[in-house]
């Protein structure tokens, strides 16, 4: 049986039609999990951050579910950097890069972000979200083909879409998919692209077997390292140099909206191809920059990262030693390599009774479910951050490991 937002999205003739049946369902019937879509926060993100619940009540809750791993909201450099920003450039942008949009802190950013890349060139986006799209219609046309790695991010496949390319969907990390579909594949404008950190799941793509593919066939590879960098890698360089393989990677993309906790995505590679992107990507060729106050942010968050390494050190210890005492209990985390850990659960009745349990136990959770993933792979999706304590974490699983039994998810 199909779950509600499978239906709704399928269901009908009239576009009408779905949209009245999601309503009902929702006002009569809604899965169990909706109500913790629609948590408020009354602060920043903390390791421990004050919550509106739908019904109204405000608690504390242990923040497992935010993407800022380092955690670095609240560091007074960042919010310093932030106030003297808006101090000299005002809130806002009002206007496209290429237009007025363009300050000098955003050049430093493009420069800072070249350099931490390793390429010759920079270019941000207002969204991660957005540049991803505006990367791949921007760069590919109808007779490339994009290769896919079939767990790639929404983003990636609306981006191949809206392109008009061929979109080729390989098996989840499977070169050997991947190369069949190279080797069978006559188009001149071939472009493999892949998360590097998976984000349903924290697994890590095998990016030194791609490398050697698009090499070996011809083809560009784009690698979308939006939870990887500044988290994962030595001095959180990203996936590709985990696997020795950073200088040979075409695209690198990423977003500040993880690790660093704001907002915005780059793409970094070849000056050729990031000036082509700066002409053909629509969402920065057509979007208002971003304001100032955000880039000076992100640009003292680096600074920050390199200078201080005790955020990723903690990041580290404390994904090593919540991942180790979720497996020690029975969770499978599905070879999670990132601050990403997922409890796979499989059964949407299951993950809907455990994540409201975790809830009232006063643990903030997210899940995955439709549309992020088939419903029957559905699973608890926990992020860890720099800034919790061990004893916090120890606690978190073991409620986790209490509410788990109960709800049938371990034994």
């Amino acid at each position: 049986m199909k779950s509600l937002f499978e239906r709704c999205y399928q269901y009908g003739t009239k576009l009408a039609d779905k949209t009245e049946l999601l309503a009902r369902e929702l006002a009569s019937a809604p899965p169990g999990y909706y109500g913790g879509l629609h948590m408020t926060l009354l602060e920043g993100v903390r390791p421990v951050t004050k919550v509106r619940t739908p019904s109204g009540e405000v608690r504390d809750m242990l923040m497992l579910g935010s993407n800022s791993f380092l955690n670095l909201n609240f560091h007074p450099r960042v919010i310093d950097a932030e106030r003297r920003a808006a101090e000299r450039f005002g809130s806002g942008a009002g206007s496209p890069p290429l237009y007025a949009g363009q300050t000098v802190l955003h050049e430093e950013l493009e420069e800072t972000l070249a350099a931490f890349c390793g390429t010759e060139a920079a270019v941000l986006f207002p969204a991660g979200y957005s540049g991803n799209v505006g990367v791949l219609s921007g760069l590919c046309r109808p007779g490339d083909v994009i290769f896919c790695d079939s767990s790639n991010h929404a983003s990636l496949f609306d981006g191949a879409r809206l392109s008009g390319a061929e979109v080729a969907t390989y098996l989840h990390l499977s070169p050997a998919h991947l190369e069949r579909q190279l080797k069978n594949c006559a188009a001149e404008g071939r472009l493999i692209v892949t998360d590097g950190v998976f984000s349903m799941e924290g697994s890590l793509a095998p990016v030194d077997e791609l490398v050697r593919l698009k090499e070996r066939y011809g083809a560009m590879l784009m690698v979308d390292d939006a939870h990887g960098f500044w988290a994962v890698g030595r001095d959180g360089l990203g996936t590709a140099e985990v696997f020795g393989v950073r200088g040979r990677v075409d695209l690198h993309y990423g977003t500040f909206s993880k690790a660093l906790g704001s907002v915005g995505g780059f793409a970094a590679g070849r000056k050729q191809e990031i000036d082509y992107l700066r002409y053909y990507a629509r969402s920065t060729f057509f979007s208002s920059a971003i304001p100032a106050t955000t880039v000076a942010a992100v640009l003292e968050s680096i600074r920050i990262v390199a200078e201080e390494p005790e955020h990723l050190a903690n990041l580290r210890r404390n994904r090593g030693l919540f991942q180790s005492a979720l497996e020690e209990r029975g969770f499978d985390t599905l070879n999670s390599r990132s601050a990403i850990i997922p409890l796979l659960v499989g059964d949407e009745a299951k993950l809907s009774g455990l994540q409201m349990a975790l809830f009232e136990h006063g643990i903030f959770t997210n899940i995955g479910t439709t549309p992020a993933v088939n419903a029957r792979k559905c699973r608890l999706r926990l992020n860890v951050m720099a800034t919790h304590r061990p004893e916090q974490l120890v606690h978190a699983a073991e409620v986790i490991e209490k509410l788990g039994k109960q709800y049938g998810v371990i034994s």
